[in-house]
């Protein structure tokens, strides 16, 4: 089968490898579409590994996976069943894929692959959303308006926040965020934060500030933008492992910072496999998100691409198979 791999820093390459047999509890998934997450860039993609530990494993980096069942050892799929996979390695990038029975969903037989693929990263922020509590009558600060900070406002609109502030360096992801319930926008490439939460909220600043940005320098902007006693949603992971903190202000706030990492949970899935329900009954509707279909063949003009930040751009679904 083929696989993708980084050979070098921000370098793919396409290889042969074996397919890898189901064990009992276990499926061979025949991999339909991947999508990119901003994740992957961060911490795979846009990291200078030493040369010694390239070539990355084979698959890797890739965690947004969708699918057919291909060959079962497993009593909850059978052969020909779709599914949503969420691989324990980060490897999705390869034809086929063996996982055990516990890290699949079972998808509906109608809707485009491309779509259902975009449950996996909301998912993960319903799990995250659930943090905030009751949003109805509070204002809402999300930093970020990827895929993921989309997500969130997209939530956020459907619970009734009383307002959505987005932030953004990109506008075209601030005037797409008004199609998914934001109700203020702020650049921050010409606008200042602080004032501008500040006058929104008529000085009180945000209840609620979601970090989804996965810049270094995110935590502390929520520390300026929250209110005091108010509450940070954490979700963005940074490409450095250490990062700045200004701890005085953060107790001047008494707030409360959430994280909110479902992969470190004893359910991993559950909240993906709640939105990929909610997108069945048209309550939410994540596969709004993707801007591109591109063939798994440009895996790496699609990660130069999110890498590079490129206009129009918020979600990615490559097509395997």
């Amino acid at each position: 089968m083929k696989v993708a791999r980084l050979i070098d820093f921000k370098k793919f390459e396409f290889s042969n490898s074996d397919i890898v047999e189901p064990n009992e509890g276990e499926c061979l998934l025949k991999v339909k579409v991947v999508s990119v997450c901003g994740t992957d860039i961060r911490r795979e993609f846009n990291k200078k590994w030493k040369n010694e530990s390239y070539p990355l494993r084979d698959g890797l980096p890739c965690h947004e996976v969708v699918g057919e069942i291909y060959r079962s050892k497993s009593k909850f799929f059978k052969e020909g069943d779709r599914v949503l996979a969420v691989p324990t390695s980060d490897n999705g990038l390869q034809e086929y894929l063996t996982l055990s029975e516990d890290r699949f969903l079972h998808l509906p037989d109608y809707g485009d692959y491309e779509d259902w693929v975009m449950c996996q990263h909301s998912g993960t922020v319903l799990y995250a959303s659930k943090k905030w509590g009751n949003p109805v009558g509070k204002n809402i600060a999300i930093l970020g308006q990827g895929g993921i900070g989309l997500s969130f406002t997209m939530i956020a609109s459907m619970q009734g926040a009383k307002s959505i502030i987005c932030v953004d360096y990109n506008q075209f992801r601030l005037d797409f965020s008004k199609k998914f319930g934001s109700t203020h926008i702020i650049n921050a490439s010409n606008e200042n934060i602080l004032e501008k939460i500040s006058e929104i909220t008529n000085g009180q600043m945000a209840d609620i500030v979601v970090e989804a940005s996965g810049s270094s320098s995110g935590l502390n902007d929520c520390i300026e933008v929250v209110r005091k006693k108010g509450k940070i949603i954490l979700f963005g992971l940074t490409q450095d492992d250490l990062i700045p903190f200004n701890q005085n202000n953060f107790l001047s706030k008494n707030c409360i910072i959430e994280s909110t990492l479902i992969a470190g949970t004893e359910t991993p899935l559950k909240e993906i496999g709640e939105m990929i329900e909610m997108k069945k009954r048209g309550v939410l509707d994540p596969g709004t998100l993707k801007t591109h279909v591109m063939d798994w063949k440009n895996v790496q003009e699609a990660f130069d691409m999110y890498d590079k930040n490129s206009e129009g751009l918020i979600k990615i679904a490559l097509k395997v198979s």
